[in-house]
């Protein structure tokens, strides 16, 4: 005989089922549709926001190569993002002259359950992740010194590999509410996994309670009112960023970026095996390099990340 509890359990997953079929219908999507077969044209809500900020991405058209790195990159998945996805993403796309590298949309309203949309910009399908990463990162840094060079040595997959499985890891914490804080009686109310994700390090979405306040790595651009560093300073920026519970510089932005970076650089070392480490260079001279998956304190965290790879 089921307790009251698991009766309520067995009760609430059906309802979420049901609703979950509805949404499906009414949005269009087909979860035996392979990821595969949906990329499809940017929505016009994601395209209209791009031109109010007056830039103009127009569609990329996915040549036969690149349709294999984007195959590549979906078969690269954990089982709970290949899950998740197959129900809850309903369309992909690529831009070509997109000012930033991807962005996840929800498609649904107040629907009771979320779809997405993911965008990409198209030309990340020909780059490495060593590649891409070094730009981006390098985003966070003026060339005050021109013999100093900040650069991530991650290996020869493709960039999409990592930026699909970060994506992705939106898609799946949005879906599954796997990070997520209600307020009961004027208290934050969060569900086990965000309370142990987030212990003494995040005290809600995105203020960080790690006692790192005058730090550098709480001084980036990814912060809000952040700015760019002196390249002379990335020792001492990397040196303390491995001194934290966080991967990267962008680890900092949310607990949402947090979990999607903490899991991504994960996938990529401990699954894929390719390395992810920070050297700086001075005259053409390695001067110190940084394994922040490598810091005891980030070592600590990923006993949470077992959830993505179970196959139940």
């Amino acid at each position: 005989m089921l307790s009251l509890c698991s009766y309520a359990q067995n009760v609430d997953k059906t309802f979420t089922s049901i609703n979950l079929k509805a949404v499906q219908k009414k949005y269009g999507l087909d979860p035996s549709k392979a990821l595969m077969k949906r990329i499809d044209e940017t929505p016009e809500s994601v395209l209209k926001m791009f031109r109010d900020a007056e830039m103009n991405p127009t569609e990329h058209r996915l040549t036969k190569e690149e349709e294999s790195i984007v195959a590549s990159a979906i078969a690269a998945l954990p089982p709970l993002h290949r899950r998740v996805l197959k129900q809850h993403l309903k369309s992909i796309s690529f831009l070509d002259n997109m000012p930033n590298t991807a962005l996840t949309s929800p498609i649904t309203n107040n629907d009771g359950v979320d779809l997405y949309h993911i965008t990409f910009r198209a030309g990340i399908l020909h780059q490495s992740i060593s590649e891409w990463i070094t730009e981006k990162e390098n985003t966070c840094f003026s060339a005050c010194d021109p013999t100093i060079t900040i650069s991530i040595q991650a290996g020869l997959l493709k960039a999409l590999t990592y930026v699909f499985m970060h994506e992705g890891t939106h898609v799946v914490d949005g879906s599954i509410n796997l990070i997520s804080a209600d307020s009961i009686g004027g208290k934050p109310h969060m569900n086990e996994f965000t309370r142990q994700f987030s212990n003494r390090i995040w005290k809600n979405i995105n203020n960080i309670i790690w006692p790192v306040r005058d730090s550098l790595v709480l001084k980036s651009r990814f912060r809000l009112g952040g700015e760019r560093f002196s390249n002379s300073d990335a020792l001492k920026v990397y040196a303390e960023l491995v001194n934290t519970p966080f991967t990267s510089l962008y680890s900092t932005a949310s607990w949402h970026e947090d979990l999607a970076e903490l899991l991504t650089v994960y996938h990529l070392t401990s699954v894929r095996h390719q390395p992810f480490r920070i050297i700086i260079r001075q005259s053409g001279k390695i001067v110190n390099l940084f394994e922040p998956m490598k810091s005891a304190l980030v070592l600590s965290r990923l006993k949470l990340l077992s959830r993505f790879y179970s196959n139940a």
